[in-house]
């Protein structure tokens, strides 16, 4: 990365954190908080990863192709309540046509707990929500879901079908994009005393869909996450670094 770039990396990064911090400290107490930060994740991201990709080739991502949604996804805590409100509300729905989302979601939890990234690719346990090649919560899908672009969608299938020497061609910008928005976010969480971390997202949302109270004491400031944050080693380095980057 050029000092250029990443003077702009690092101009974007504080642009959202700041963006996040008046959302925070206008609505720490407003029951639309999660709906608030997320929005404003999501829409920066599209608009920025956007911006970043012009001139690029046209994504190869489409409805249908469903080859890397079986990998890894670490999402945050507002992440996770978003896509927990999602299911409860259109439960009956999929119901109806013999859907059951959540005992998917259990199952696939059950699956694929305690894999690691490699290991979850070679075993292709599908995400529990793609259905007929679809995403069922393509509204809410977290920002790594979003961040995830490829230019070529035969080196993704041969990627996953562990074929050597083949190595999916991503989209640097919408990652890189995605990387600095979750980034900023969490700053602001930790700042505001509020659980940070990210976790994998079956397994937080298994978390919010059994407990009801887990939004509303995760707004209180319990760690509701904590025992299963990952890369703890990677989180103390971002906490320095938020904090070496906080505003005068």
């Amino acid at each position: 990365m050029t000092e250029e770039a990443d003077n702009g990396a690092q101009a974007f990064f504080l642009a959202m954190r700041a963006s996040f911090d008046r959302i925070l400290a206008v609505g720490r107490d407003d029951p639309r908080l999660v709906d608030a930060l997320t929005a404003q994740a999501f829409e920066s991201f599209d608009r920025n990863s956007d911006i970043q990709s012009e001139g690029q080739p046209d994504p190869a991502c489409v409805r249908g192709c469903d080859t890397c949604c079986c990998l890894h996804v670490s999402a945050t805590a507002p992440e996770i309540f978003l896509a927990a409100r999602f299911l409860r509300l259109t439960a009956p729905a999929f119901a109806r046509h013999g859907v059951n989302l959540r005992e998917k979601l259990v199952e696939a939890h059950v699956a694929t707990d305690g894999k690691n990234q490699q290991e979850r690719f070679a075993s292709c346990l599908m995400c529990p929500f793609i259905i007929g090649g679809a995403c069922a919560i393509y509204s809410v899908r977290t920002l790594a879901c979003r961040g995830h672009v490829s230019f070529d969608s035969d080196a993704c299938k041969a990627a996953a079908a562990g074929e050597q020497d083949v190595e999916a061609i991503l989209s640097s910008a919408h990652s890189g994009v995605r990387a600095l928005v979750q980034s900023a976010l969490q700053a602001s969480l930790r700042d505001a005393g509020l659980d940070w971390g990210a976790c994998e997202f079956l397994a937080g949302l298994d978390r919010a869909m059994n407990q009801d109270d887990c939004e509303a004491r995760w707004l209180r400031g319990e760690p509701v996450f904590a025992d299963l944050h990952e890369n703890r080693d990677a989180a103390r380095d971002m906490a320095a670094t938020f904090d070496a980057l906080r505003p005068n």
